[in-house]
């Protein structure tokens, strides 16, 4: 088993490190806020971009094949994006999230593509997929931070009593992203069987929200809200820790 999930040896996946190092420093490091705001098709900006691009992976990849065909890729994303927020205009946090996806999932396929590595990243998802731990544990994951989070907001709207809804809507909103990622964290925490690290993050999360205590929210809402994605999350982590040493 420990051999099947071996399927990129040091060297190249100190290639693949270093696409995405490039990545990172094209689009973060070395772009410029008015390169950002003035990309088009064929505008210079996008040139002196593709130009830092080219550069960049070349100098980290060695290979001009690589270099030609993520620039190119490059070029194609953000023209795109372009083209999407210009005549659709779309929310600007989505397409960044769609357009950085994109950079990285085009830097992955053209790693594995020229490494030849398909066969082997089929072979370890097959194996991960079949592998009764791993799916326990996604397993575990999926529960917490969805289903959990509905009956959590089920539970909620039984002692919601304020009447801004502007507010209701953004704090329910807010609410709901920051249990899925704190039912995340917990439930790491008791996979890895960190309990001290989750009164830490209890205690972080409380001087926050002690901090904001005279700007209107509700404070049986939120106390409500927390202990339930606390209960739920760490009672499913122990849950799945057992049977794990159960199938050991």
């Amino acid at each position: 088993m420990k051999n099947e999930l071996v399927f990129f040896t040091l060297s190249e996946g100190n290639l693949l490190i270093r696409l995405l190092l490039s990545h990172l420093l094209s689009d973060f490091v070395f772009q410029s806020d008015t390169i950002v705001k003035n990309k088009r098709w064929f505008s210079r900006y996008m040139f002196i971009h593709l130009g830092i691009v080219f550069i960049i992976t070349l100098l980290l990849s060695y290979s001009w094949k690589i270099t030609i065909l993520i620039t190119f890729a490059h070029w194609l994303i953000d023209g795109i994006k372009y083209t999407i927020d210009k005549y659709f205009r779309s929310n600007t946090y989505y397409l960044f999230y769609i357009d950085q996806f994109s950079h990285l999932l085009v830097t992955f396929f053209l790693w594995a593509q020229l490494e030849g590595l398909w066969s082997k990243i089929f072979s370890v998802v097959h194996s991960l997929l079949n592998n009764f731990n791993f799916s326990l544990l996604i397993f575990g994951y999926v529960l917490a931070v969805w289903p959990v989070g509905y009956i959590t907001q089920l539970v909620l709207k039984g002692i919601e009593k304020s009447k801004n809804k502007d507010n209701d809507a953004k704090l329910e909103k807010g609410g709901k992203l920051i249990g899925r990622f704190e039912r995340l964290i917990i439930l790491t925490f008791v996979y890895l069987n960190e309990y001290a690290a989750i009164g830490f993050l209890i205690t972080g999360k409380s001087i926050i929200r002690f901090t904001q205590k005279d700007e209107g929210l509700r404070s049986e809402y939120v106390l409500v809200g927390t202990m339930m994605s606390y209960a739920f999350s760490i009672l499913i982590g122990v849950a799945i820790n057992g049977l794990l040493t159960l199938s050991k």
